[in-house]
Order: structure tokens, then sequence, then C-alpha cells
């Protein structure tokens, strides 16, 4: 997209936090894979706002200056390429926090100070728009202590007088993959705030709604998403499966597996540490439990 843009506007640029262009000279947008591109304002007419409009999303620099780890993310989910600031973190797990604000005029360093109370160690920020981004958590470790999605958003909507909506991302370990998950989870964002109105959507509360509503290959990608390393571990599945089926009844379902109970415990325990989903849950078990079905019918 980009090439078929810069021949209609040579002087389109794409953006790179190192290279500090000058903001004002550019009316920027975010294209379809999150790339953030400027095209001269002298370049532009007012039909050609309108055109770029129907296809591309305004991108403002509304954001805090950004220290070194959040200028390391937007270089790796925004360029893809991975700075060796980010490298220090391979094998950690990271997920993104995705939050969408209803009011375009917040102030990005209150904004921060705000999300900072919540959490021990510093967390990057990364802005999308002027009213979307990601929080990024990376290395949390269960002992860590939960976090209070819910306390966020409640103390950001009394201070700023606004709507907030958070998405609480799948865990990934990939470095490699993070620019990919990114988008992928921007996408889900967008499709579980037109179904779901709560103001924190969890992955798990999110997949029911992405299963209905994407096709056989992203739901393939929703499958791969849930499972993560256990996807090729058919015999752990068909446990898991069995434990569901029998109403996560350990007792009934390892009779029906042959097995001892402490081994069916193992198992599920097993399955919930590598995907961080509780199928002893009503919503955890649901979730795996489609993925089951959609993954045998793929």
């Amino acid at each position: 997209m980009i090439n078929k843009l810069r021949a209609v506007f040579p002087g389109l640029i794409e953006y790179h936090p190192e290279k500090q262009p000058d903001i004002d000279a550019y009316r920027w947008f975010t294209t379809d894979k999150n790339e953030i591109v400027g095209i001269p304002e002298k370049e532009l007419s007012e039909k050609d706002l309108l055109l770029l409009g129907a296809f591309l999303q305004p991108y403002h620099f509304h954001q805090a200056p950004m220290n070194q780890q959040e200028l390391a993310w937007t270089e790796l989910l925004f360029r893809g390429t991975q700075p060796d600031l980010l490298s220090e973190i391979k094998g950690e797990t990271y997920r993104f926090i995705y939050f969408h604000l209803s009011e375009a005029d917040t102030e990005p360093a209150s904004f921060r100070e705000a999300i900072a109370s919540f959490y021990p160690e510093f967390v990057p920020i990364v802005w999308i728009s002027a009213n979307q981004g990601i929080i990024v958590e990376q290395g949390r470790e269960p002992d860590d202590g939960e976090i209070s999605y819910g306390q966020i958003t409640d103390l950001l909507m009394s201070d700023f007088y606004m709507k907030v909506h958070l998405f609480i991302g799948p865990s990934f370990s990939d470095l490699a993959q993070a620019r990919k998950h990114f988008q992928k989870g921007a996408e889900w964002f967008e499709t579980i705030r037109k179904y779901n109105k709560g103001s924190v959507v969890s992955f798990i509360d999110a997949v029911p709604y992405l299963f209905l509503s994407q096709s056989s290959v992203r739901n393939k990608e929703i499958v791969s998403a849930v499972f993560q390393d256990t996807l090729e571990e058919k015999e752990l599945l068909a446990t898991i499966q069995t434990f569901l089926e029998c109403n996560s009844n350990a007792t009934m379902a390892a009779k029906k597996l042959y097995m001892h109970r402490n081994s069916l415990q193992y198992r599920v325990d097993k399955f919930i540490e590598k995907t961080g989903i509780d199928v002893k849950q009503f919503k955890g078990a649901l979730t795996v439990y489609l993925a089951l079905m959609i993954n045998q019918i793929r």
C-alpha cells in the first residue's frame, strides 16, 4: 500500500522515531498494517483528505515524550525491527493491554501517571492514535500481584470524565512475532467493542464473540492464540476435552480415560499453566471447548 500511495504522493514518508521529522509539515495516518505514514500538507487537497480518510486512520502525535523502552516497542510494533534493548526480555512473557478512550484530548503525561500508579514497575505505553494505544506488560510473574483493570477504568473515568475500554490480550513469549500479535489484537479489539460494551474485556471473555464473527482462516489464528504451545499435544487436548465433557468432574473423567485421578489433575494443571486459561472456571472452560470444536473441523 505504501508504494502505491507514494506513486500518488511523492513526498510520503514512513515515521521513524529516531529521525525526528518535522511533525507539523505532514498529515499523518496509520495503514491497515499499523504503519505510520506522513504526507506533506502541501501535497494534499480537501478531496485527497476525504479519499484518504476512507481507508487510512488519521494519526495524531498526541503523546508524552517516549523513553528508550517505548521507542523500542514502537520500532518493533510499527516497523517490525527488533531493537537490541528488547533482546533483554527474550524468553519472558509479554502481553498488550489495548485501551480506547471516548475522548481524544487526554493529556498523555497525566494518563501515564494514572496508569503508573497501578504497577510496581515501569510499563511502556505506545499510542496508536489520539485516543487509542497499548500498555505493554512484560516479564510479569504470578507473585507480582494481580492488576485490577476494573479499578484502572474507574479511576480514568472519574479523573478524565470519559468512557474507557480495555482489552486484556493473551500472553506471548515469541518476541519475533510481536508485531503480528499486536496487529491481530488490535483487530480483535475493534470486533469486540461492537459486541461487548463492558469496560474491561479479557481475551477469554472475547473468544466466543471472535469465533462468531470471524472466517475459518481467522478462527485458526484464534485457536492458535488459545492453545499456544499445546496445540500439537493431541493427548493433552484430548484429556482436556474429556474433562470438560464430564462437566469438569475429575473423578468421572479419570474413569472414562482409564487413568489415575492425580494423573488427570496433573494434565489439567499443565494445560492451565501453559495457556494461562483456567478450564476449571466457566468462562475458561467455554473458551477452550469452543476452540476444541473449531480445531476439530478446520
